[in-house]
């Protein structure tokens, strides 16, 4: 199930078409504005599998057998979303799991750690329990994606996968982050960076939603120790001498 939101590269529009003649595969053609949570709860709505794979346009997979890793876990009945580790493509970590607070809302655990690092006490090689996964590479069942209401399309680009795991958790579900399955994510390759004034602002719109929802569950990270830095998640002590108490979600 591809969605195709307004492309205009000849190319791309021509290798959509050949794509959507072959068998079992369906691309949607959505030309309003950009609204990642809308965008993917319609692709989830036709959809008939009973596990939902959301995937951004600008992952590459590593690992043959990344599907099977991710839903050997989606499919276990107390399990919400199964994330994957993604990688920059110079080789550096792009995607480890979430803390949640880090940097204000949520940050991804172990950012640009150099391949091959083990990061803190092996977190960065090991399957676990963490708050949130990113919704670049995010699985689910189709039953728990609905339970849950889907994603919240009040929330167009920034933080709905953070906001889509967290009422996961909320209803009793883990979310899980697996370093086995690899695959490789250009990071805002299609949407470019958010530097412009109308990007800013709606991003801060979306921070300020995220606090007034979630404003006592992002003070603290039940799966990051409470004297680890907040700064960025890197798992760095907090050497901040007027640090205030933070508590445990």
């Amino acid at each position: 199930m591809i969605v195709d939101n307004g492309s205009r590269d000849p190319r791309a529009v021509a290798y959509l078409a050949a794509l959507a003649t072959q068998p079992g595969i369906q691309v949607i053609r959505d030309d309003s504005p950009f609204n990642y949570s809308r965008l993917n709860n319609g692709a989830v709505a036709h959809c008939r599998g009973e596990v939902i794979c959301l995937l951004n346009d600008d992952i590459e997979v590593v690992t043959p057998n990344w599907l099977e890793e991710m839903v050997s876990f989606a499919v276990k009945a107390d399990v919400g979303a199964v994330g994957a580790r993604l990688w920059y493509p110079d080789g550096t970590l792009q995607h480890g799991g979430v803390i949640i607070g880090a940097g204000g809302v949520a940050g991804h655990a172990h950012l640009r750690l150099p391949k091959g690092s083990p990061g803190y006490f092996g977190r960065a090689v090991l399957q676990q329990e963490l708050s949130a996964v990113t919704g670049a590479c995010l699985m689910v069942r189709r039953t728990v994606f609905a339970e849950v209401g889907g994603l919240d399309e009040q929330i167009a680009v920034a933080f709905n996968d953070i906001d889509f795991c967290l009422r996961l958790r909320a209803a009793g579900y883990r979310n899980i982050w697996t370093p086995f399955a690899e695959l490789i994510h250009h990071e805002s390759a299609s949407r470019g960076p958010e530097d412009s004034p109308e990007k800013i602002t709606r991003f801060q719109r979306e921070v300020c939603f995220m606090h007034e929802r979630w404003g006592d569950v992002l003070a603290g990270d039940p799966h990051y120790n409470l004297n680890l830095s907040m700064r960025v998640g890197d798992y760095s002590l907090d050497r901040s001498p007027s640090r205030p108490p933070r508590r445990a979600a």
